[in-house]
């Protein structure tokens, strides 16, 4: 079965009584427009987006497929990722730039804490350095990272000074600048 849009969300009161059959996905997966996936209770589903979903993305709880008392629903599982919270405006400037000059993708989540915003990334060692060397207090915890609270440039565009190439040095074409 091609599916092409999200039908709802399990907070709809359509839905509510319902049996949920889960189609887990990591959020990477949750990502894709197209893909081909076993549900929990054993439904082939193939995801084809219609550009409008493509641009919404999937969310945890989307409901994807209606069947008789039972929905599909997307379910986002937790994956290994720290959790941080800088202190005050100039640690918090510094962490979103380090962070972003390593391209790795920032999410903005609710934290331990009710109603407190933490950043989070994916976990790895290399990351985790540098939360030590910026002196951010962060914890490591499985948590569902998803699209719609990614950080992203607002403009799309991506600048460097000439750092990406030939170690920042002019080129022998010329590149670079000149007094």
């Amino acid at each position: 079965m091609i599916l092409t849009h999200v039908c709802g969300t399990l907070s709809d009161a359509a839905y509510a009584g319902k049996a949920v059959d889960p189609l887990q996905l990591d959020y990477a997966d949750a990502q894709k427009h197209l893909l081909r996936r076993t549900t929990r209770g054993g439904r082939d589903i193939a995801l084809r987006l219609s550009p409008e979903a493509q641009l919404r993305g999937l969310h945890d709880g989307d409901v994807l497929l209606e069947d008789g008392d039972t929905v599909v629903a997307v379910e986002i599982l937790p994956v290994l990722s720290l959790l941080a919270r800088p202190e005050g405006n100039a640690a918090i400037a510094r962490f979103c730039y380090e962070v972003g000059n390593r391209h790795a993708p920032l999410y903005e989540v609710e934290g331990p804490a009710s109603g407190c915003l933490y950043f989070a990334v994916l976990y790895d060692a290399a990351m985790e350095d540098l939360f030590h060397k910026l002196q951010v207090p962060y914890e490591k915890k499985e948590i569902k990272l998803e699209e719609r609270c990614r950080l992203k440039l607002l403009s799309g565009t991506h600048h460097h000074a000439s750092s990406h190439r030939n170690g920042g040095a002019a080129s022998a074409k010329g590149e670079g600048n000149h007094a």
